[in-house]
């Protein structure tokens, strides 16, 4: 066997590894501008939209917006202010989404609705994982409550509001804590000494010797 083969095979299995993401689903009334602070151009016209993203925990950046046309031809576009959702620790391979918790039914309700959305963050079971709650932000309309002044947003920073409330977990969630980040490490290292122990114990004596000139070179 030979040992650079096998230790370049290790690595590439450890890199392979890397290229695994998580699927999150959302609706259309729920728009996804930022993922760990990196910005999201969803665009203007969207249904339902599938992103990947990294096993573990992220923080999602949303807003929740939705189109309405009045019987009299008219319309509004209602926009929250940014909601952050942290989730809880996503398992590679899997699926997620998102969805509006107690979604407004009618324009009324969905005006009182943006100014303080709750979000949800599910399973491919369809356990809920957790909610969060938006800032309540009530944001008064600019010139003089215009429909132009709902459709349009010229801002460019995305801000969580500092008066978020805290997410709410569920039994159903694995929240990530320091405790369970040091474990995950210790765990790699342990399968790493492994393979390297195994690996070793199958060389040859050219081999181990070919290894440890390379180690000698590797310290000099």
């Amino acid at each position: 066997m030979n040992l650079r083969i096998a230790i370049a095979a290790a690595t590439f299995m450890g890199a392979t590894s890397a290229f695994s993401a998580v699927t999150l689903s959302t609706p259309e009334e729920i728009n996804i501008v930022a993922v760990n602070d990196q910005e999201v151009n969803s665009g203007l016209l969207r249904k339902n939209q599938t992103y990947k993203l990294d096993p573990g925990s992220n923080s999602i950046s949303v807003r929740y917006t939705e189109f309405f046309e009045h019987n009299d031809g008219n319309h509004d576009i209602l926009k929250s202010g940014v909601v952050t959702v942290k989730t809880s620790d996503l398992k590679d391979g899997e699926s997620y989404r998102l969805a509006l918790i107690d979604a407004p039914k009618n324009f009324e309700a969905a005006k009182k609705y943006k100014d303080q959305p709750v979000i949800g963050l599910y399973d491919a079971k369809n356990q809920l994982l957790l909610q969060q709650v938006g800032a309540n932000s009530e944001a008064k309309p600019l010139l003089g409550g215009s429909v132009l002044s709902k459709a349009v947003d010229l801002t460019t920073k995305i801000r969580t509001p500092a008066n978020q409330p805290a997410p709410v977990y569920t039994q159903a969630a694995v929240v990530p804590t320091v405790a369970n980040v040091n474990t995950a490490q210790n765990v790699v290292a342990t399968s790493t000494d492994q393979a390297l122990i195994q690996i070793w114990q199958k060389a040859s004596k050219a081999e181990r010797q070919k290894f440890r000139s390379w180690l000698a070179e590797q310290a000099d």
